[in-house]
């Protein structure tokens, strides 16, 4: 018989309870120890109820004017861009005042249903805006529009969101990547002038690399990632998305900036620059530095490489010294990342969305919509939480985290070499995938996900464990279909990568190329 809580929220455990969550942590309880720890658990829940009578602190909307809007027709959105047009209304004026704006749907804005590409948390509200939404506000942007993903964000093809796949406009039977694949087709299909992606592993870089627009992951923790649905606090980045180096340069300036309430935790200062006023056509004598394992791998397309080969040549003509360099253990950045996320996530999930051991602000809304959703509906999950969650509850309680640990060392070894690296070039080279964007196709077993999420974020994935600041620009078409030169360069110095994609816009037409 369960027992009555005695005051506040918390019911109170019974013995029986508590023996049977003990044996969770591999413990053994005696009768007696389960019937002493009911009666000492009583003191702790009691203090624990306070928490319920305190206030919490609150972060009103600023803008009221807010339409929620509507979920669009296939006539009125035919590549399934949206998944809800809205109109949010900010300040009167800006340096982004006129700028229409999309937010992949898994950004919180107050007021405005936010489905993190699922089905599964359906009619969850946001009660305050993310960081990045209140910048964009301030700066006078005007939020059209919740855009398409990969369901939590987990698959960098477009053909998991349970709203259906979002089309690249470029060429509407092929995806236009993921897990942001809705903010990319946004901004080239021209709905938005402006598009914020969110990237993992590579979901922000890679819809920019198959739409043909440009898009930065700028250094860990420069861009505050309060009120977003976290995957991992170490690999979440939110990454400006637009067709220009200096609309994204203009987005970052607004967006970026130390906040009390960000998750992530950096150490020293957060390093801002006036982005905008560093683009420049003169990038003579910077040094650029070819990374040769970007360029191998079976999944490499020859196009790929000839557009790159381009790219970088057209680079030379404006006074850049390119050269070719290795960093060994890049071939290996995928297993390390997985290594990660395998632990991060399950975790993540355990503790319903939130993650422990982060700085900031939490949102208490979601964390608690999302766990009652998952234990009420768990067979809702997308394919790779099905996969990534058993899995990674087997390598946590058969190898006591050892893979874990094995992962963030090497991952220590690899942003090293990656440091050391940047010590003799300015900037790192590579395709940012080593595939153009492959036709989309329905009914894909897991394995088939799987496959694909490998091979797309081979040469992404390994900047999100480092940390470093990594851009996508367009550097030439293939079959009509767009391939992306990725620029990545030293911590805090993302002017010098926008520079450089500035030039290199105002020196050619990259679809020529």
């Amino acid at each position: 018989m369960r027992r009555l809580r005695s005051t506040g929220k918390i019911r109170r455990p019974t013995a029986e309870e508590l023996s049977d969550l003990a044996e969770l942590s591999f413990l053994r309880l005696t009768p007696q120890e389960a019937l002493d720890l009911e009666e000492l658990s009583e003191g702790l829940l009691s203090t624990l109820d306070r928490l319920d009578d305190l206030s919490q602190p609150r972060w009103p909307m600023r803008y009221t004017d807010r339409d929620p809007g509507y979920r669009p027709t296939s006539e009125e959105d035919p590549y399934n861009i949206f998944i809800r047009k809205c109109r949010v209304t900010g300040a009167p004026d800006g340096p982004l005042a006129g700028k229409k704006v999309g937010l992949k749907d898994n950004i919180a804005v107050a007021g405005i249903p936010l489905t993190n590409g699922s089905r599964l948390a359906e009619g969850y509200v946001p009660d305050c805006d993310a960081t990045v939404v209140e910048r964009l506000l301030d700066a006078g942007a005007e939020i059209v529009g919740k855009l398409n993903m990969d369901s939590f964000a987990l698959s960098p093809s477009a053909e998991t969101s349970e709203f259906g796949y979002a089309r690249n406009p470029r060429n509407p039977d092929h995806s236009p990547g993921g897990s942001s694949g809705g903010s990319g087709a946004a901004v080239a299909n021209g709905d938005v002038d402006i598009a914020l992606g969110v990237d993992e592993g590579g979901s922000g870089r890679i819809p920019a690399a198959w739409c043909g627009i440009t898009s930065i992951k700028a250094t860990h923790g420069l861009v505050p990632s309060f009120g977003l649905t976290y995957m991992d606090h170490t690999l979440d980045f939110i990454c400006p998305m637009a067709r220009t180096a200096q609309e994204v340069a203009q987005t970052l300036e607004v967006i970026a900036g130390d906040d009390p309430r960000d998750p992530q935790w950096v150490r020293g200062p957060i390093q801002t620059e006036p982005y905008t006023q560093a683009l420049t056509t003169d990038i003579r004598g910077l040094r650029i530095g070819m990374v040769k394992e970007g360029l191998e791998g079976r999944a490499v397309e020859p196009e790929v490489v000839d557009a790159f080969q381009k790219g970088i040549a057209q680079l030379g003509t404006l006074g850049v010294a390119c050269s070719e360099i290795s960093l060994p253990m890049f071939k290996n950045a995928w297993a390390i990342w997985t290594g990660i996320a395998s632990h991060s996530i399950p975790a993540l999930v355990e503790s319903d969305g939130e993650g422990y051991g982060h700085g900031g602000a939490s949102n208490v809304g979601w964390v608690e919509t999302f766990g009652r959703a998952r234990r009420a509906r768990a067979n809702d999950l997308p394919p790779f939480l099905k996969l990534i969650l058993p899995v990674g509850n087997y390598l946590r309680r058969e190898y006591n985290n050892r893979y874990y640990a094995l992962a963030q060392n090497l991952r220590l070894s690899f942003t090293q070499q990656i440091e050391h690296a940047l010590q003799e070039v300015d900037i790192l080279a590579l395709p940012t995938t080593p595939m153009r964007a492959p036709r989309l196709e329905a009914g894909l077993t897991l394995k088939d996900l799987v496959r694909r999420s490998a091979a797309a974020g081979q040469n992404t994935s390994a900047f999100n464990l480092s940390g470093h600041p990594a851009l996508n620009l367009p550097c030439g078409l293939r079959d009509g279909l767009p391939v992306g030169l990725q620029l990545v360069g030293r911590r805090w110095q993302e002017s010098t990568l926008l520079r450089v994609a500035y030039a290199f816009e105002q020196s050619v037409d990259w679809e020529q190329l």
